[in-house]
C-alpha cells in the first residue's frame, strides 16, 4: 500500500500507509505529517526569560510558553531552521538576538505525528518590531529562572515544548 493522503490542511497532512514493524509484521498506520517547529529560549541582559501568554484555540485556553512556530516550506534546511527561529522571535516578541545556540531537537508526539521541534537559546537581545500572524493573540512578559521553575512546579507553565527547551539549556549548563 502506498501512502494515502486522508486530509490536507494548511501545511499539515494526515496519511495512511502499510509499514513493516521490527518484528516483520505488516501494520497499517495513520500519521499526522507536520513540517516541524522551532522553540526559542530568549534570555535578556538582566538574565530574565522572555515569555509569552498565548491563546491556543485547540484547547480554548491561554498557555504560558516560549516563542515558537511552524517551519515554513522554504525553511527546511539547517540554515532555514535557524532563520525560522529568528523570524518567530521577531514576529512574536519583537526581538532579535546576536547570539544563538542550538539545543537539539525533540519529538513531541511520536505515537501519531512526525513533527520535530528544534530548540534554541538566544541571547544578546535587542528590540526590533515584528508582526504576529493575525490569528495569534500574544502577551509578552519576562520572568526569572526561579519564577520559571516555580511555574513548572505549580502548573502555571504546563507547555511541554517550553519545559523541554528550558530543561535542555539548564542541564547543559547554559543558564546562569
Amino acid at each position: 500500500m502506498q501512502q494515502q493522503s486522508l486530509l490536507k490542511w494548511h501545511c499539515f497532512e494526515v496519511t495512511r500507509e502499510q509499514q513493516r514493524l521490527p518484528n516483520q509484521q505488516q501494520n497499517t498506520i495513520t500519521t499526522l505529517r507536520h513540517p516541524g517547529a522551532v522553540v526559542v529560549l530568549a534570555i535578556n541582559d538582566a538574565g530574565n526569560i522572555v515569555m509569552e501568554r498565548q491563546y491556543r484555540t485547540a484547547i480554548q485556553d491561554w498557555l504560558v510558553e516560549l516563542p515558537a512556530g511552524t517551519i515554513e516550506a522554504d525553511e527546511q534546511s539547517e540554515n532555514g531552521i535557524l532563520a525560522c527561529a529568528k523570524r518567530e522571535l521577531q514576529e512574536e516578541v519583537n526581538l532579535v538576538a546576536e547570539q544563538w545556540h542550538s539545543l537539539g531537537k525533540l519529538y513531541p508526539a511520536p505515537g501519531f505525528c512526525d513533527e520535530i521541534q528544534y530548540l534554541f537559546l538566544a541571547k544578546q537581545l535587542s528590540h526590533q518590531a515584528g508582526q504576529c500572524d493575525e490569528d495569534e493573540f500574544i502577551e509578552v512578559f519576562e520572568m526569572s529562572s526561579a519564577e520559571f521553575e516555580k511555574g513548572i512546579v505549580n502548573g502555571t507553565i504546563n507547555d511541554a515544548k517550553t519545559i523541554a527547551c528550558y530543561s535542555r539549556a539548564k542541564l547543559a549548563g547554559l543558564l546562569d
